[in-house]
């Protein structure tokens, strides 16, 4: 759950960096900057001196804003793929809830598939918009979420099956939703990208 916080924070400004509460007397070369680094990503975070002694009022803003940021997160990965939020909650409720093993080459290559999702916003590389290619079988992805209990995976598609039936191609064919901004001349910009809130439309229309 430490990690889900680190990144779920990190998403919510789309930068690299994690905002850490530490103590003034800290010595700045002994803190830990670098939490995690995965594929071209590092994410790292601040020391912010002086926060302990904010008064309370100024500290409850603090908490309220990155609240009212977490809304706005979903906003975000909603708009940018139509499918993001059910693909980041089937990864999440596998995450929190998955009693296996935790070591092995294609868990990790789970976990970090996941890190790409929070970081990115959702399926697609936050620069070149081109969707993400799991490292991890379509086999282990249907034995971690039928491993899961149903009710802690998202219930707007259906059954686990049908939730399976929807996502899997989704995830694993990468000629679906290739790329989230397709801005290639000659191609329809509305049917060939993945953020599209014009569904059955053209760009002539």
């Amino acid at each position: 759950m430490k990690n889900l916080l680190y990144f779920t924070l990190m998403s919510i400004f789309a930068v690299a960096t994690f905002t850490s509460c530490s103590s003034d007397k800290s010595n700045a070369e002994e803190f830990d900057w670098v939490i995690d680094k995965f594929d071209d990503v590092k994410i790292i975070r601040y020391q912010v001196p002086g926060f302990a002694e904010l008064p309370l009022q100024q500290k409850q803003l603090i908490y309220y804003l990155s609240e009212a940021a977490l809304c706005g997160r979903d906003i975000m990965f909603d708009q940018n793929f139509k499918y993001n939020l059910a693909i980041r909650r089937t990864l999440e409720g596998v995450y929190n809830n998955h009693k296996g093993e935790r070591e092995s080459a294609e868990w990790l290559a789970f976990e970090k598939y996941l890190k790409k999702v929070w970081f990115a916003n959702g399926i697609h590389h936050h620069y070149s918009g081109d969707k993400f290619t799991p490292e991890f079988s379509q086999e282990y992805f249907f034995q971690l979420v039928k491993g899961v209990p149903a009710d802690k995976l998202p219930s707007e598609l259906g059954s686990v099956e049908e939730l399976l039936s929807t996502l899997t191609p989704i995830i694993f064919d990468p000629t679906l939703y290739a790329v989230k901004i397709n801005q290639k001349e000659g191609e329809d910009l509305l049917q060939t990208s993945a953020m599209n809130y014009y569904e059955g439309l053209t760009q002539a229309e």
